[in-house]
């Protein structure tokens, strides 16, 4: 495990919840389930080894207080794997362990944010839980917790530390350091930093929101390998860095539109056991293009 690439990632999730603190809302307010109701599809194409990826999420809150807000979550996508033997870290056959194909992969969950003052300033505590699963089988239960106290919190600019740990079954959990920072220069620019990504958002009209910088792209699918010496189970999972553009719009009431574009290069990518205590596979996957529309309900 890597860990400036989990750093990245919590900060990643964490990072648009924190940003409610901002009095000026970006165009939409979807973030991981911190509205009333969610809907969220999205298509996106990588010129690379997985090309096709379909996304669809939904949320309901069920608690919204000043203090405290719950939802409840549901996830799942599908997409195509099409790896080159001789890519792979040990002479196998791609298709024949069942690494390439379609692959379905599901989750279902909750987020919780919780605020307390400390000090006063606010302690922002995050929660989420997830159970994972695929076509193939059963996953894992899987987790994180958060605390990041808002150092400065203004109308222009957030300022926040704290701990990040993660929690799956069969592992130790693991305890990061983060940080979150966001700063409003003018009504029309922003900048987020997150873990070491960065957003740089300009917003020239209240509809529209042109973001540049960077993401993270996590895809996993859960698969039977039918392969000797490995276990009934594996987990697949490539995570990609995404600098590009970014570009959002309030299509309708409650309706949004995005597209967005870039380049995706591999921070990891491997096949482990179903809980990632033990790793079987490595392969390579060269810089490419990818394309991204997404269409989402939020009330």
């Amino acid at each position: 495990m890597k860990i400036p690439l989990i750093i990245i990632s919590i900060l990643f999730f964490c990072g648009p919840a924190m940003a409610q603190f901002d009095l000026i809302q970006p165009v939409s307010e979807s973030g991981y389930g911190l509205v009333k109701t969610n809907l969220t599809f999205s298509y996106d194409h990588t010129f690379g080894a997985v090309p096709d990826n379909i996304n669809g999420r939904v949320s309901y809150q069920i608690v919204n207080k000043p203090y405290l807000k719950f939802s409840a979550n549901a996830r799942f996508n599908t997409l195509w794997a099409n790896f080159e033997d001789s890519r792979l870290s040990e002479p196998l056959d791609a298709w024949g362990i069942g690494l390439n194909g379609n692959h379905y992969y599901g989750s279902f969950g909750f987020t919780a944010l919780g605020f307390l003052p400390v000090f006063g300033k606010p302690l922002a505590l995050l929660g989420v839980g997830n159970a994972e699963w695929s076509n193939h089988c059963f996953g894992r239960i899987s987790g994180l917790l958060g605390a990041v106290w808002l150092l400065k919190v203004t109308a222009d600019t957030q300022f926040g530390v704290g701990p990040v740990f993660i929690i799956h079954t069969s592992s130790k959990i693991p305890v990061f350091p983060g940080v979150i920072f966001r700063h409003r220069f003018n009504p029309q620019l922003a900048l987020n930093i997150y873990g070491g990504l960065f957003g740089l958002e300009f917003t020239p009209s209240e509809n529209d929101l042109i973001v540049f910088g960077g993401d993270l792209d996590s895809r996993s699918f859960y698969f039977r390998p039918h392969k000797d010496g490995w276990p009934e189970k594996c987990r697949f999972t490539m995570t990609l860095f995404r600098p590009g553009l970014k570009y959002k719009r309030r299509i309708a009431r409650n309706f949004y539109g995005e597209v967005q574009a870039g380049v995706g290069f591999k921070l990891s990518g491997r096949v482990t056991s179903a809980t990632r205590s033990k790793r079987f596979l490595d392969f390579e996957e060269n810089p490419a293009f990818f394309l991204k529309a997404t269409l989402s309900y939020s009330l």
